[in-house]
């Protein structure tokens, strides 16, 4: 009985010593360190290739905010300003420029798959600065003081870098502005019923 226990005892010793024999050199080696195997995801350079790709747009996004929002400082007023404000002066033309620019900073922000409120907030910024641009005066001074592309690259730089930052503030901010168009529709639409209302009336 001793014997038997003694030979099943050795042969498991031997099949686990054939297994371990016949894996990948690799293989062994990651199990003696307790590294992972070639097998494993790369998580670490994963992370590094997501953070490299992250800086690389981010140089870019940065350089045309620069262009468009800051690229010289107004004497006397601590402000810097870019292109967008001469390109407002450009009826239609300009302010559809600088959208696309603005565009383009959302399409490279979309690229790393951000939240999507996020990229929400961003093309609101993108739009607000189009149709208040195109105001006359008004829309100068938005250009001045609103700056889409330096908001939207604030906001790449956040959630580039934290994928997991928190996004409630933007679902907030969303919520508000789709509540604010619905009332002002209402208002318009009770305004316009009673105005039409009124020119019945009279004729």
């Amino acid at each position: 009985m001793a014997a038997a226990r003694v030979d099943r005892g050795a042969n498991r010793r031997h099949g686990h010593e054939s297994t371990l024999s016949g894996a990948p050199a690799d293989a062994r080696r990651a199990s003696a360190s307790g590294e992972p195997g070639p097998g494993s995801a790369p998580v670490h350079r994963i992370d590094a290739d997501r953070h490299a790709r992250a800086a690389a747009a981010e140089r870019r996004i940065a350089a045309v905010a620069r262009v468009l929002d800051d690229l010289v400082e107004v004497p006397g007023t601590g402000r810097r300003v870019g292109l967008e404000p001469i390109l407002g002066l450009i009826p239609i033309g300009g302010d559809l420029l600088g959208a696309l620019a603005n565009g383009w900073v959302v399409l490279e922000a979309a690229r790393f798959r951000l939240p999507r409120v996020v990229l929400a907030r961003m093309v609101v910024n993108v739009v607000a600065d189009l149709l208040l641009g195109a105001v006359p005066v008004l829309g100068d001074l938005v250009d001045f003081g609103f700056k889409a592309s330096s908001r939207n690259l604030e906001l790449f730089r956040r959630h580039a870098r934290e994928p997991d930052a928190d996004t409630r503030s933007h679902a907030a901010f969303l919520a508000g502005l789709l509540l604010t168009a619905v009332g002002v529709a209402w208002i318009v639409l009770v305004l316009l019923s009673r105005v039409l209302g009124e020119l019945a009336l009279a004729l």
